[in-house]
């Protein structure tokens, strides 16, 4: 009889041991597992959070200034000995047309910028060879748009998003017209339209004429990445927030 109940408790010692080392390792196996999800989901957040938007750039009056170089002034007829030693002020020739354009102010420092923040595309109702020679001087080597170049040729009336691969609700518009884009106003961040040369009828100065220029640090494009920048971070801060339309003032706002 002793040797019976010793062998029992003999076994049930062992299954108590054995079913202790089972515990164990569910609550191993349940720890990993909780730790792996959390780790996925925080892998996951990370990688929603670096997703980045699209901003959509206009060229002329928003980026640049350009005119015919026989549209000149008297009073700005110096600029043609300047293109040589400035490095925002360029001559070309474009379909036998000679062209003298004046970049914005800031627009570097802008592009360096943005450009870590949204997937960027121009998209211009100028033609293709006159934007291919105007992306030669911003973006030689075609770091910030690569191809994503949409000219007249492709959009010839209005402005349109249907021709970006892009989820309409993450891309954010800078132009200085507002009715080019007839269909997506509520993507549009307007920019005060950025004029560098006299325009025929102003009885003012033009910048060149006066040999000033747009703030570099207060000016519109300096403006536009600080409001550009606040959009981000609340799509980095809030992944419920699926449409940055929401937080584009109203048309009728310029930044300038």
């Amino acid at each position: 009889m002793f040797v019976v109940t010793k062998h029992l408790l003999q076994r049930r010692k062992r299954s108590s041991s054995s079913s202790s080392c089972y515990d164990d390792f569910f609550k191993r196996l349940q720890n990993h597992g909780a730790w792996f999800k959390k780790h996925l989901t925080t892998q996951l957040f990370s990688v929603t959070k670096k997703k980045k938007l699209h901003l959509v750039l206009d060229l002329d009056h928003t980026l640049l200034h350009s005119v015919l170089v026989s549209d000149l002034s008297k009073r700005e007829k110096y600029l043609l000995e300047e293109t040589d030693s400035r490095q925002d002020l360029w001559r070309r020739n474009v379909d036998g047309y000679e062209f003298i354009i004046k970049l914005r102010p800031f627009l570097h420092e802008f592009l360096l910028e943005a450009n870590k923040l949204f997937t960027m595309h121009v998209y211009t109702m100028g033609s293709s060879s006159y934007a291919k020679q105007v992306l030669k001087l911003i973006d030689p080597d075609k770091v910030y748009f690569g191809k994503r170049v949409i000219t007249r040729e492709a959009s010839p009336f209005n402005k349109s998003l249907d021709l970006l691969a892009a989820d309409k609700r993450r891309v954010v518009i800078v132009d200085d017209t507002v009715h080019v884009w007839p269909f997506h106003k509520r993507n549009l961040l307007q920019i005060t339209k950025y004029i560098y040369f006299k325009v025929d009828g102003t009885k003012w100065d033009s910048y060149a004429e006066a040999k000033k220029d747009e703030s570099q640090s207060n000016g519109s494009l300096a403006n536009v990445l600080k409001f550009l920048e606040v959009v981000h971070k609340r799509f980095e801060e809030d992944l419920g927030f699926k449409d940055l339309r929401l937080l584009i003032p109203c048309r009728q706002r310029c930044y300038g």
